[in-house]
């Protein structure tokens, strides 16, 4: 049974009754030595870990999503579709800024077409990562130009 010494930032209640649902507690990723902006959040007392990852830590789109799905169960409802998939090709040119501060940002492409993960965020392969990557940790930079192959 996960414990953890630091206080929530925020706290939803369980919900009670027919769709009881366990209570949601939000913490700073920093507090971990994470990226900023990010959250951890623990449902009842087991941390939301996304698969291979051993701590996970949430963009606010991810949160967003993670309280609508306490939300829907609570209450019963069925989960929505998925909005539109982003538009983004593969090979397009990225820029990777890892969620380690120390690690550079890294020139790389796009391998496949966005994808949302099983916390409704927005990830996509890249080369040389073995494992997807949040969109929000690219940043599209221009396609390099081509060499004059006249000669």
């Amino acid at each position: 049974m996960p414990t953890t010494r630091h206080t929530p930032c925020a706290t939803l209640p369980k919900f009670k009754g027919k769709y009881g649902t366990p209570k949601l507690s939000f913490f700073p990723a920093e507090l971990w030595d994470g990226p900023e902006g990010r959250w951890r959040v623990m449902q009842g007392e087991t941390w939301v870990v996304r698969k291979d990852e051993g701590r996970s830590y949430f963009t606010l789109k991810g949160i967003t999503a993670l309280v609508m799905d306490h939300l829907r169960a609570g209450l019963g409802i069925q989960k929505d579709t998925p909005s539109l998939q982003p538009d983004l090709a593969p090979h397009t040119p990225v820029t990777y800024y890892p969620e380690e501060i120390a690690d550079p940002p890294m020139a790389t492409r796009t391998r496949t077409h966005p994808f949302r993960d099983a916390n409704n965020e927005w990830r996509v392969w890249i080369f040389f990562k073995d494992r997807p990557v949040l969109l929000d940790d690219l940043e599209l930079r221009p396609k390099a130009q081509e060499p004059n192959k006249a000669g």
